[in-house]
């Protein structure tokens, strides 16, 4: 290992016991600083983090915190994890920046990116995961409510066939629910609604073979089976959809008075009504959106965006991966603002939000939607921007 490296390894292991004499601190911190020492640095972290498995989560927090205020430091009050700082020249690269970071926070298996003013300090993290208030993830529930009005609760319902309405059975199987065509009864005018709360998730296949996967807090309106000359689906909320090809019955799911057609290909639609417009983002094949007798195509990698006034508006190069990570089981953000962030999280944490003063910084990053509400809200708190409140399920968002 060079001369360098060694030097490296030896003021880490002095930091992280609070033993670093000032000179010493600032040659780590120039260190750090300096481009050249990526790989050094990588691999040193990685070492530490293997030795700190058998530790405890709080061992694990410490480090967390440590590693965040050294990449602060070194970056002159300006965290490792912005990428552009406003009122300094000075940047380091995005690879090298993403690679410590996802080294730094790898206990969580996450990292955040913060646009921030540069005076600001990084505040000491609370263990906000040992908060007696902290809130699980969502999980797979719904509720299906058949064409009769019966209501099924999916998460008591045991795997299997569920029921029979007029050709297709109804089968269910962890997480998720399956119209299969059975027989020649008539089921023509049968609609069918599953439905998700905060909190929860589900997938459906419709009769069709289409794949549908609803996010949470969001309802669609389905035929037990299709007919006619068009397979047509009502959503609320939001939903991803990989649609069955047909080229004799178009798809069309119609939204907040809008209706996106289609023949065969993958989407997602985010159409809550807290949000402030209605997302079609297109990852493959093509659609079509249709508003007020006129009419819009996209193509993969674009993005419809409706407002309130109903104005349509096709975004180009959209990030197809944002628009789809909850459905990989992910929360993913570029440059947002904590008021979308707290949206995102109160819909599948089942939480409510209230604001104590003003964050105006935007965020970006990725992280499981499997961990725990607390672990989320520390990774954005390691920023220095923002800090929270867990109580009785609602979370207070602070400056």
């Amino acid at each position: 290992m060079p001369e360098r490296d060694n030097r490296f390894k030896d003021l880490i292991e002095k930091y992280l016991a609070n033993s670093c004499t000032r000179k010493e601190l600032e040659q780590l911190l120039s260190m750090v600083e300096n481009e050249a020492n990526t790989e050094g640095i990588a691999q040193t972290l990685k070492e530490y983090w293997a030795k700190s498995e058998q530790k405890s989560d709080l061992r694990k927090s410490e480090l967390d915190v440590k590693f965040a205020l050294l990449m602060q430091d070194a970056k002159h009050e300006t965290p490792v994890v912005s990428m552009v700082s406003a009122k300094r020249k000075r940047r380091w690269s995005f690879r090298y920046a993403a690679a410590v970071i996802i080294i730094c926070m790898l206990s969580v298996s996450a990292y955040f990116l913060v646009k921030q003013k540069p005076e600001k300090q990084i505040a000491k993290t609370e263990n906000i995961h040992k908060d007696k208030n902290d809130v699980s993830p969502g999980r797979n529930t719904a509720v299906l409510t058949l064409a009769n009005g019966t209501s099924i609760n999916l998460d008591s319902a045991e795997n299997g066939a569920l029921t029979t309405q007029g050709n297709s059975k109804i089968l269910k199987l962890n997480g998720l629910l399956s119209y299969n065509a059975s027989n020649n009864k008539s089921t023509k005018g049968l609609y069918n609604t599953i439905s998700t709360p905060r909190g929860g998730q589900y997938q459906l296949i419709l009769a069709d073979g289409s794949k549908v996967w609803l996010n949470a807090e969001s309802s669609l309106r389905f035929p037990v089976s299709f007919t006619g000359k068009e397979r047509k689906v009502e959503l609320l909320g939001e939903a991803y959809f990989e649609v069955a090809k047909n080229a004799t019955m178009p798809f069309k799911v119609k939204v907040h008075g809008m209706e996106v057609e289609v023949l065969g290909t993958h989407f997602n639609i985010n159409s809550y009504d807290n949000e402030s417009m209605v997302r079609t983002t297109l990852l493959e094949g093509s659609i079509k959106i249709n508003k007020n007798n006129s009419s819009s195509l996209l193509k993969p990698g674009q993005q419809a965006q409706m407002n309130k006034s109903g104005e349509i508006k096709i975004i180009n190069n959209v990030d197809v991966e944002e628009a789809i990570a909850w459905k990989e089981g992910k929360f993913q953000f570029d440059r947002a603002d904590i008021h979308a962030i707290m949206r995102q999280l109160a819909r599948w944490y089942d939480v409510d939000v209230e604001y104590n003063g003003t964050v105006s910084s935007h965020f970006g990053g990725t992280i499981s939607r499997d961990v725990n509400l607390s672990q989320v809200l520390n990774m954005l708190h390691l920023t220095g921007e923002v800090t929270f409140q867990i109580k009785d399920k609602k979370v207070t968002v602070m400056p």
